[in-house]
């Protein structure tokens, strides 16, 4: 995919987020291959993304609520501040990715690749973070 047709994919499905009914088209990016790309505070709600390639991209801020991820690699992204509430990343390959502050509420997650993923994601269910006393005693 070129970075003239993911552009007009992009405003497309832009319109389409606004007002479903007055123009544009959900953004079917199924496969494509958007290693490295910056999609920094993106809107790609609803966005089709199943077996895309986002490897090493920058979707710091993007909204993906309710995206289909399902089989993407998202090996090394960086998602600080993403939302993927209600996303669908079953089998997906978030290995090291960055999920600092990352707001996954009822994300699918089923068979995905966790391992080494950076950062601690916001929510409801995340952790608190260690007292200093905690933090102290970790160490001895």
């Amino acid at each position: 995919m070129t970075a003239k047709d993911l552009s007009a994919s992009l405003q497309s499905h832009a319109s389409w987020v606004g007002n479903p009914h007055a123009g544009g088209r959900k953004a079917d990016l199924r496969g494509a291959d958007l290693r490295r790309v910056n999609l920094e505070a993106a809107d790609l709600r609803w966005a089709d993304l199943r077996a895309a390639d986002l490897s090493g991209a920058v979707l710091d801020k993007a909204d993906l609520s309710h995206c289909d991820l399902r089989g993407a690699n998202l090996t090394g992204a960086s998602c600080v501040g993403t939302r993927f509430v209600n996303a669908k990343l079953d089998g997906c390959n978030l290995a090291g990715v960055d999920l600092r502050a990352a707001q996954l509420e009822y994300a699918r997650l089923a068979g995905a690749n966790v391992y080494s993923v950076r950062g601690k994601p916001d929510g409801p269910d995340a952790p608190a973070p260690p007292t200093p006393e905690q933090a102290r005693t970790r160490g001895r």
